[in-house]
């Protein structure tokens, strides 16, 4: 079978000496190059803190552990998603429910949204399609009305804004990912 690869990203020779010097301090993970990562990850988006972890779906999880979502909640996703935003709330035992999305950008449609909140309904996790940021006004204004959390899976959306604010800074939490198809991969 031939391989087709997903997506080739841009190593430059500085990224593989970068590495070798990570590789040759032994600090592998937790080290000083997470840290200063982490710091210039939180300066960029514009959030308080940052913390890496080894995947988006890591993140995702986390998040969703953090809010307290379990048992008996409902999470609102869109319909049109990566398999990782559903798992998470699988994994905690919720049910995720799906919104229809809006044709132009793939994302959350808010009408729809509104009409699947049940007293069930404990959090939306939006997904920020292919660097599209979501209607995040009226999404927030939703989730206010309604009590809601807030997810912002901005893993296909590093550096993508929304009336001139970094995506990460919307809803409760945001998680951005780095696999080798993202607009920056580790």
């Amino acid at each position: 079978m031939k391989y087709i690869p997903m997506s080739a990203p841009d190593i430059t020779e500085e990224d593989v000496q970068a590495v070798a010097e990570v590789v040759r301090s032994g600090r592998l993970a937790l080290g000083p190059k997470t840290e200063e990562f982490e710091h210039l990850i939180a300066e960029y988006v514009g959030v308080k803190h940052a913390v890496a972890v080894s995947s988006g779906t890591a993140a995702l999880h986390l998040i969703v552990k953090a809010l307290g979502i379990g048992p008996g909640d409902e999470v609102l996703v869109p319909s049109f998603t990566f398999v990782a935003s559903v798992n998470v709330i699988l994994y905690e035992g919720a049910t995720p429910v799906f919104v229809e999305i809006e044709p132009d950008t793939y994302n959350l449609d808010p009408e729809d949204l509104e009409r699947r909140i049940t007293p069930r309904t404990k959090a939306i996790m939006v997904v920020d399609v292919f660097g599209h940021p979501a209607e995040w006004d009226e999404i927030l204004r939703i989730a206010e009305k309604y009590g809601l959390k807030v997810i912002d899976d901005s893993c296909e959306a590093l550096g993508a804004e929304y009336k001139g604010k970094k995506l990460g800074q919307f809803g409760d939490a945001a998680a951005f990912a780095f696999y080798p198809n993202k607009q920056m991969t580790t």
